[in-house]
């Protein structure tokens, strides 16, 4: 079957190409067992030409900078004048120190520890504390600024070279609305940030979260024992689960995403001519049948998603967002989505948003709460994301350098690698990626951005 979907880009085109044309030839590339590398077009440190979260505003101190990696780069956060948080390249543009070591003497700016050279919000010394009150330095010495905007008690930061778009334009729409409410939660995983992509849309959780018991370390650590199955009113544990996905289809796409769903899924079990047996084996404890749904979502409703489209099971956006689920008007559902933001090659900071209806009642918003924090958070971002997904993919657990062949389960993952990312901002201002097999070639960079992605292990660009 082919995985075309709807078109619902509304007629867009990208050169003249009609986006559902990228959709064919994403699941006709599959088919092949495609090659296409992690690194192709994806750039191993980020793409640069957008707006990626940073710091809760609440951690800037008044007098107390915040110190951040982000996309390989060292940035120090201070408050500015009338409370805007700023943002610099961490090393002083004197002796190369320390920003985040100083502090904030004088409103609105920060002070180097070293020898007291202090910058406002745009980079510019203003003062030399130690030097003469009108040094020569004034005026001339400057350190390299990051424009920063603020929204939901978040400051984003711009990484790009060129002309900052709005912030709305790169913000989840969901989280715009202001009908809708959202907690954060923020971690570091030692993973490149295109695995945490990839593994949010490839299908993956039929297999590797179907385990109960064993394989979370069984009596060892019985903490780690699934028991959300057990208690959720659709008592997953004594249904079937799905054996197999018949395939995907591309159902929605436009300029920056791209969300799928599986079509004719079989559940219980499925004979495999290959090994000549069946697979998975009949547990005894599932008598109860499986739970159908008109529109297969994992973790969303049939119906219109928070985005104002077809509800999915998952989507991507650029430059490094993914959804699980789509979320609904409902009060009931809740979108789930991650937000990866490169660190180093091999360390990424994951924000994961919890998007839903913003509850109307008192009542309501306590209830919503003791979910989050009593079911949400320990069984989907503790439980699934990093006690069973990250630990397949983190550091040393995973190769880039070795060739990958992707398969039908992997058509998003191809979309992704090679047609979303020719799309992205990178491409269509720079005309590449930094660290891609397709290097910029219209903007020249600053040195210290050259010298970071000459960093990146060797190999890593390889496909």
């Amino acid at each position: 079957m082919v995985g075309l979907g709807t078109n619902g880009s509304n007629g867009h085109t990208i050169d003249g190409i009609p986006l559902a044309h990228d959709a064919e030839m994403a699941w006709r590339e599959a088919q092949g067992a495609s090659q296409i590398g992690p690194f192709d077009y994806v750039p191993p440190m980020g793409f640069r030409e957008y707006w990626y979260p940073g710091v809760f505003k609440k951690d800037v101190g008044a007098k107390k900078p915040v110190y951040v990696k982000m996309l390989g780069e060292d940035i120090v956060f201070f408050r500015g004048k009338a409370e805007k948080v700023h943002a610099l390249f961490d090393w002083c543009p004197h002796r190369s120190a320390r920003l985040s070591q100083g502090e904030s003497e004088f409103p609105g700016t920060i002070t180097c520890a070293y020898h007291g050279y202090t910058f406002d919000g745009k980079g510019e010394c203003v003062a030399g504390l130690i030097d003469d009150p009108n040094t020569p330095v004034i005026g001339k010495m400057k350190a390299k600024s990051y424009p920063t905007e603020e929204h939901g008690g978040i400051v984003y930061v711009w990484m790009g070279e060129t002309e900052p778009v709005p912030l709305e334009e790169d913000l989840p729409p969901e989280i715009l609305d202001s009908r809708n409410h959202c907690y954060y939660h923020v971690n570091e995983w030692d993973a490149n940030w295109t695995e945490p992509v990839n593994q949010g849309i490839d299908y993956h959780e039929a297999y590797l979260h179907r385990k109960t018991f064993n394989y979370m370390g069984g009596w060892t650590k019985p903490w780690k024992f699934k028991f959300h199955g057990l208690l959720s009113k659709d008592l997953p544990f004594f249904r079937p689960r799905i054996a197999n996905y018949g395939g995907i289809k591309v159902t929605y796409e436009d300029e920056k995403r791209v969300c799928s769903n599986p079509v004719n899924v079989t559940y219980g079990e499925d004979f495999h001519p290959g090994v000549n047996g069946k697979w998975p084996r009949k547990r005894w404890y599932m008598f109860l049948p499986e739970r159908r749904r008109a529109n297969f979502s994992p973790m969303g409703a049939p119906g219109t998603s928070l985005l104002g489209i077809p509800s999915f099971a998952h989507c991507v956006e650029l430059p490094s967002k993914i959804r699980t689920g789509s979320g609904s008007h409902k009060p009931a559902i809740s979108l789930h989505m991650r937000w990866m933001v490169p660190i180093t090659f091999e360390t990424s900071r994951v924000w994961t948003y919890t998007i839903g209806p913003r509850p109307k009642t008192t009542l309501g918003r306590m209830y919503k709460y003791l979910w989050y924090v009593l079911w949400r958070k320990p069984n989907t971002i503790t439980r699934i994301n990093e006690w069973e997904d990250l630990v397949t993919f983190q550091r040393d657990r995973l190769r880039y350098d070795l060739p990958q062949k992707l398969s039908t389960l992997d058509t998003v993952v191809i979309y992704f690698r090679r047609h979303l990312a020719m799309r992205s901002r990178d491409f269509q201002r720079l005309g590449g990626a930094y660290g891609s097999k397709h290097p910029p070639t219209k903007v020249s960079v600053d040195q210290h951005v050259v010298e970071q992605q000459e960093n990146v292990p060797a190999g890593a660009g390889d496909s």
